[in-house]
């Protein structure tokens, strides 16, 4: 754990040049570890996705705070509730709604996408979540913090706290990329922005190193 005091509040107006494309959508069952086959999915759809500093969003229900969560059988059945968000430039927002009415094939699985739901600005809120940042699975906890503060830092952003979570596996056609969440706190306005338009690390387009507002740090 890495934890500093305090930040200062601030006025901010939110900027529109990233958000979330968020669709609503319908499938039966989807493996837990699904995020080649929604990227494979996705590019032929929008192949642009890999040109655009693009990032996708697992499909998921609901799963707590994201520290615990635990899929035995490595599939899940998606809610009603579930979505499929795509944070993109402002510029592309229209060009993902060709996606609407459309069936993903992810191989055994598919997803058909309902409804175009109203695209969502970034967050403010000083902590953010991460389910998924790339890294080397030979680092201990206080190593991935220790790169993760100096890529922080590389961003301009003076991390003050910040808590290393589970340990996660995504598999492509070639390799497995070994990930760990992560939670960071007392971000400021702008620095919670930067961070949630940059992200963090590679593999974006698989889920990596995009971040969601967390609701409170207490409720860890």
């Amino acid at each position: 754990m890495f934890w500093q005091e305090d930040a200062k509040k601030e006025h901010f107006t939110l900027p529109e040049t990233t958000q979330d494309a968020v669709f609503n959508i319908s499938a039966k069952i989807l493996p837990i570890d699904h995020s080649f086959l929604l990227l494979q999915a996705l590019l032929k759809h929008l192949p642009w996705l890999d040109e655009a500093g693009a990032g996708i969003f697992n499909i998921s229900v609901a799963d707590g705070n994201g520290w615990a969560q635990n899929h035995k059988d490595g599939f899940y059945y998606p809610s009603k509730r579930s979505k499929l968000t795509i944070r993109v430039p402002k510029n592309r927002l229209d060009e993902t709604q060709k996606l609407l009415g459309k069936t993903l094939d992810l191989g055994q699985y598919q997803i058909k996408i309902v409804k175009a739901l109203k695209p969502k600005l970034l967050s403010d809120m000083p902590v953010l979540f991460a389910k998924n940042i790339a890294c080397n699975q030979a680092m201990n906890e206080h190593d991935f913090l220790q790169v993760t503060f100096e890529q922080l830092k590389t961003l301009g952003i003076s991390v003050k706290k910040m808590m290393a979570g589970l340990e996660n596996n995504i598999k492509t056609d070639i390799h497995i990329i070994h990930t760990r969440s992560l939670m960071v706190a007392d971000l400021k306005k702008d620095e919670s922005v930067l961070l949630q338009e940059k992200g963090l690390g590679d593999y974006r387009l698989l889920g990596c190193g995009l971040f969601i507002p967390h609701k409170d740090i207490t409720s860890i």
